[in-house]
This record gives C-alpha cells, sequence and structure tokens, in this order.
C-alpha cells in the first residue's frame, strides 16, 4: 500500500440503500467501511459482506467517538466479537479500548488488519503527540481524524501527514469540518493512506467529507498521487469562486499533474501559512481580498508591473523562491481592448481600490486618458496622484465626455443587484461600459448602459483573461487563449444563472 492512498467508501443505512452503494462502490473504490452503528438491521452484515468484491473494513463507532452504538462496554465487545467471526479485512479500533481487548482481538482473529483509531471533533490538538500515545499500541494503521478551526490547522495535518508517512508510519490522518476539506482532496497528495468518504454528499458521516462524484469530476481526484503540484486561491471570502473549476480543468486539459483547491485565510493567519505552505508540494497561488496587498513582504521577488501597482493577485515558485505577479491590470485591458483599443481614448475608473489601481495602472500604460471617479474625492485625489492622472469626487462629477466606463467598485455585486454605483444619467450612449463584478453576469449598471445603446464588456471576461494569465505564469509557456476562454466562459454559465439584459 505503499505511495498509494486507498479510497473507502462508507457504507450505512438500511439493507436496500447500502446494497445500491455497494453495488456502485465495487466499480469505483478500492474498500469498503461498513459503519455498522449506522445500520439498520446487523442481521444484514453477511449478506452485504457477500456482495462486496472490495476488502471490507467494519467500524462499530460508540457516542462517544461520534458514532450511534449505545450499548455498554460490555455489550460493545459482544457485538464487535460476533461481528468479526464474518472476518472482515480490517477492524476498526477506537482509543481507549482497553488493551486486553485489542490484544484479544488481535491474537483471535490474526488475519485481520487492525486500526487504531483516535477522534477529536472540537480542535486539532498536538498530532506528534496524539501519534506518539496512539503507537503505544501495536497496530497495523494509525488513524487521526481531528476538527479544523482554521485552514491552518488544515494545513499542519497535510504537513504532519506527510513528514510520518516519509517516515513509513502507517498513518491515515484527515480533518473534520469546511476548512478540513483540502485534507480529504489532497490526502494522495501527502501519502494519506486511506480517504473515507460517501458516494453522494447527502450521506457524509463526519462533518467536511466530500462526496466521490464531486472529487472526481472537480479535482480528477483518481489522477493525485504523490508527484501532484498543489495550487490554491487564499483570501476570504473564497466560497463563490470558481478558480477551482476553472483551473482544476484547464490543468486536466493540458495534461497537468496539478491541482487547485480553496483556501479561506485571514490577514492575521499568513505567516502561518507561508511557514507551513513551503514545506508542502505548493506550487502557485492565485490571491483575493483581504491579501493582495499584505504579502510582498513574504516574496523573494516582486515583478515590475505588480511592485508599481502595489498589490499581487498571482504567486508563482521559480527556482525555488517566490515571486508575486499582478494579472488582474492585463487581464482587464484585455477583456476591454477584444473590443475596443484604449489608446488615447477618455476612460473613466470607478472606484479607488486595489482593482481601480491595477486598470488605471495599465489603461495609462496604453495610451489611455483616465479619470478617477470615488465617492471619497480625497481618495481619488491620493490614488490619482500616484499614477499621474485627473480624478473627481462621485459627487461633482457630471458624467460626461467619455468613450469608457469601467466600475472596480462592489456596488451591484450580489446579493445586492438591484443597485448601480452610478444613475442612469450618467452613463454615456454609445460609450464602452465595463463591470469588474463577476456575479452576476448581467448587473444593474450593465442594465442601464445596454438600455442607452452602450457596448457591454461583462466581468466574467476579465476573470477569464486573468485566469489564463496566471496559468501562463505557472506554466512558463503561452496558451491557447481562444480555447481557455471558451472553456472558461462554458464553466462560468453553468455555475452563475443565466440572465439575458
Amino acid at each position: 500500500m505503499q505511495g498509494k492512498t486507498w479510497l473507502v467508501i462508507v457504507v450505512q443505512g438500511s439493507l436496500i440503500h447500502a446494497k445500491k452503494t455497494i453495488e456502485a462502490g465495487n466499480k469505483q473504490g478500492d474498500l469498503f467501511e461498513f459503519r455498522l452503528d449506522l445500520f439498520e438491521d446487523l442481521r444484514d452484515v453477511l449478506e452485504l459482506k457477500n456482495q462486496s468484491t472490495l476488502p471490507v473494513i467494519f467500524t462499530l463507532r460508540t457516542t462517544h467517538q461520534g458514532g450511534s452504538f449505545k450499548g455498554s462496554k460490555k455489550d460493545y465487545e459482544k457485538t464487535l466479537f460476533k461481528l468479526l467471526n464474518l472476518r472482515p479485512a480490517y477492524v476498526d479500533l477506537e482509543y481507549g479500548l482497553p488493551f486486553s481487548f485489542i490484544e484479544k482481538i488481535q491474537k483471535n482473529y490474526p488475519h485481520i488488519s487492525t486500526i487504531y483509531s483516535y477522534h477529536h471533533f472540537k480542535k486539532t490538538p498536538d498530532l506528534d503527540k496524539i501519534l506518539t500515545e496512539l503507537r503505544r499500541v501495536p497496530s497495523h494503521f494509525y488513524k487521526i481524524a481531528t476538527f479544523a478551526n482554521s485552514s491552518i490547522d488544515a494545513l499542519r495535518l497535510l504537513l504532519f501527514t506527510q513528514t510520518k508517512r516519509q517516515e513509513n508510519i502507517p498513518l491515515i490522518a484527515v480533518c473534520m469540518g469546511n476548512h478540513g476539506q483540502i485534507t480529504r482532496i489532497l490526502a494522495p497528495v501527502v501519502g494519506s493512506l486511506f480517504n473515507y468518504l460517501p458516494l453522494e454528499e447527502k450521506e457524509q458521516t463526519a462533518p467536511g467529507q466530500i462526496d466521490l462524484t464531486s472529487l472526481e469530476k472537480i479535482y480528477h481526484y483518481s489522477c493525485l498521487n504523490q508527484n501532484t503540484k498543489i495550487y490554491a486561491l487564499i483570501g476570504d471570502p473564497v466560497d463563490k469562486s470558481i478558480g477551482h473549476l476553472v483551473h482544476n480543468q484547464a490543468f486536466k486539459k493540458l495534461g497537468e499533474n496539478r491541482v487547485y483547491v480553496k483556501i479561506k485565510l485571514e490577514g492575521k493567519e499568513v505567516p502561518s501559512f507561508f511557514s507551513l505552505m513551503k514545506k508542502l508540494p505548493f506550487y502557485g497561488l492565485s490571491v483575493t481580498m483581504p491579501l493582495k496587498e499584505k504579502l510582498q513582504v513574504y516574496l523573494a521577488e516582486i515583478d515590475v508591473k505588480a511592485k508599481k501597482i502595489g498589490a499581487v493577485n498571482t504567486l508563482a515558485l521559480k527556482q525555488g523562491k517566490w515571486k508575486g505577479f499582478n494579472t488582474d491590470a492585463k487581464g482587464a485591458l484585455d477583456a476591454i481592448e477584444t473590443h475596443l483599443s484604449v489608446y488615447q481614448k477618455k476612460m473613466v475608473v470607478l472606484g479607488a481600490g486595489g482593482t481601480a489601481k491595477a486598470v488605471t495602472f495599465e489603461a495609462l500604460q496604453r495610451g489611455a486618458q483616465v479619470l478617477l471617479v470615488n465617492r471619497s474625492g480625497e481618495k481619488a485625489k491620493e490614488l490619482a496622484l500616484y499614477l499621474g492622472c485627473r480624478f473627481s469626487a462621485l459627487d461633482t462629477w457630471d458624467g460626461r465626455g467619455y468613450d469608457i466606463l469601467v466600475n472596480t467598485t462592489s456596488v451591484g455585486m450580489a446579493p445586492k443587484t438591484h443597485v448601480s454605483p452610478i444613475p442612469k444619467s450618467h452613463i454615456e450612449p454609445r460609450a464602452l461600459v465595463f463591470d469588474a463584478i463577476f456575479n452576476p453576469k448581467e448587473t444593474k449598471l450593465l442594465f442601464l448602459a445596454f438600455q442607452k445603446g452602450c457596448q457591454i464588456v461583462y466581468g466574467f471576461e476579465m476573470f477569464a483573461k486573468q485566469a489564463i494569465g496566471q496559468l501562463e505564469i505557472w506554466l512558463d509557456e503561452n496558451q491557447d487563449q481562444k480555447a481557455l476562454f471558451s472553456m472558461i466562459e462554458k464553466i462560468y454559465q453553468n455555475f452563475f444563472p443565466k440572465k439575458t439584459i
């Protein structure tokens, strides 16, 4: 089993339901875990075991360990011994069981491999200490399942697993909870021996489990191994991002052994994240709010353009050193210039944040005449002086005399889709209007602009262009832009509800 993560499909429920799971799982998994405490009738176990063409783990989980078996200690031992006469390939034995009981099982059933397991449903404690305690009891495998209260907990467990597996310790390790999902996705990359999952999401037996269909469809799980390179989106929030759909599909299309995950990360967690991440096989990162302007100190080098903008949205490991880039700026202007050249055009940029800074910088580089407009005139002035362009406060701007309008504010973003950053009267007829918001696709601003005969550029076009830019940086080669854009557009249309202006 060295070098392979075995896929364990969890079986539970009624006889009919369990049979359906086994029928499907025989073709997709490596092992079955019979959650005996979640069976409707234990008299069904023999029939179900005979139906399985895969090795079977028997697990009788007590309420103390997060299961449903409520009998006494004596009842537990009697029930388990009786079931072990059916000769499963493995038995899961809970941490804290009397050593004499475990020893008796190992003596009476020498052909059944034991998994000695520890669970903590509230936090991720000292993992080395837990493993030391577990290894006091001889077992074929050791399992640690803890609850991740942050992405840092999950990364700690991933690094711990990678380290212990390199030492050839027969370890199974996973974090429960939403923060812990990456430990399930990346289990084959760090070498965890087993990965437990349901066939369907509704059949979760632990918080944070991912169903097999999603793992395979999104992350191409069966292709992951200890040579897979890890990429991730970091920031907060990340839950609405489609980056994992885009980049994993691109990696598959390009035949790359790489995987992309989402990691929710707060500013205060950045130092710990970089310390852990650099010891794991990470090779690239996408960066979203609020971290784009906070990572420079952790990088060995920053691209000239990103340094001038003062924000990075892309990190790449180059010759063993982390380097920062900004693909937002180029992505936005490439999206606009697919429809209209900005050279010598009058452009109004709404906003004065990081995206406005990136867009304005790139637009000026390409010869546009930019006016920054922001609710706070002082903030607009500060940014305009830095970049070398004109500015205006929103309440004193007359809304006239421009060829291109760019919205970089969050006004109109889901769920508050009924508002526009400017009134309809301030939208110039037949101008090009671009909204950097990509959820929803048709924002209120774009709806009003369409009514006035304007040319529309959707925010997802910027997203697609900057994502392609990230891929080119990570892979060190130019890509088929047209094919990748088409792929991203299809993913976007499937993910977000379609609405026509």
